[in-house]
């Protein structure tokens, strides 16, 4: 894997010359950026585009959370390592998919261990970027775990809020990846039915009105995805009707 480029978004100026350093040691990382509040970090994360951030979350102007949420929002792929001298946020860090949080003060192999975490999760980020998949699943990042769902047990992703809600027959799982960039790596049989669902149109079993749009049902009845009205034709079509 290629160099990792990493920002520091700290506003205690002892504790990030303490993070670059300690990051200097180590050569397949780089610090690339360093912000000084929220609302830095968003721009900073926006021009440089890093990998890895490091995230204090009492920052002024724009608290580390929520900047952090809003840098997922626009990177899916970054990975989010808080540092915080408390830990009375940690519930909420790892429900925005950090890979670690680091309680101050900072101990040089914690960070170690928190940044090959975030290491080993981009390399597996990349191999699930690429249009083939691995012996026919969708491997997504869920929750803090990482998830191998069998392509053809998937009935249809959903959009729901920030995340993308990927239903089966007997579960759902979620995901911080946009509809569009888990239609990329999934088969031609998955078809974005509506601005909020993809569906997979071989588990289709019956489509039927539903006020101003379309239904479709699978075969559990309490799972049922919508067509738009102008997508109703061309979901016909591909289904040989």
């Amino acid at each position: 894997m290629e160099e990792l480029r990493v920002v520091i978004a700290e506003d205690d100026f002892s504790s990030k010359t303490l993070l670059s350093y300690f990051i200097e040691l180590l050569s397949e990382y780089k610090v690339v950026g360093e912000a000084s509040n929220g609302k830095e970090l968003i721009e900073v994360v926006q021009k440089v585009k890093p990998d890895i951030v490091l995230v204090d979350i009492h920052m002024p102007l724009l608290n580390g959370v929520e900047a952090a949420k809003m840098c997922k929002e626009m990177l899916p792929s970054l990975q989010v390592i808080f540092t915080t001298g408390s830990e009375e946020f940690a519930v909420e860090a790892f429900n925005i998919s950090a890979i670690d949080y680091i309680v101050k003060p900072i101990e040089k192999v914690r960070l170690f261990i928190a940044l090959e975490k975030a290491k080993q999760a981009l390399q597996l980020y990349g191999l699930t970027k690429s249009k083939s998949v691995i012996k026919n699943k969708l491997a997504i990042k869920s929750n803090n775990a990482f998830v191998y769902i069998l392509i053809e047990d998937i009935l249809y992703i959903e959009k729901e809020g920030r995340k993308s809600i990927i239903h089966t027959v007997e579960d759902r799982y979620e995901s911080l990846e946009s509809l569009q960039e888990l239609e990329d790596r999934l088969p031609d049989f998955f078809f974005k039915t509506h601005r909020s669902y993809l569906v997979n149109l071989r588990k289709i079993i019956k489509i039927k009105p539903f006020g101003e749009t379309y239904i479709a049902e699978f075969t559990v009845p309490e799972k049922f995805a919508s067509i738009s009205k102008l997508k109703i034709h061309e979901v016909q079509r591909l289904m040989g009707i």
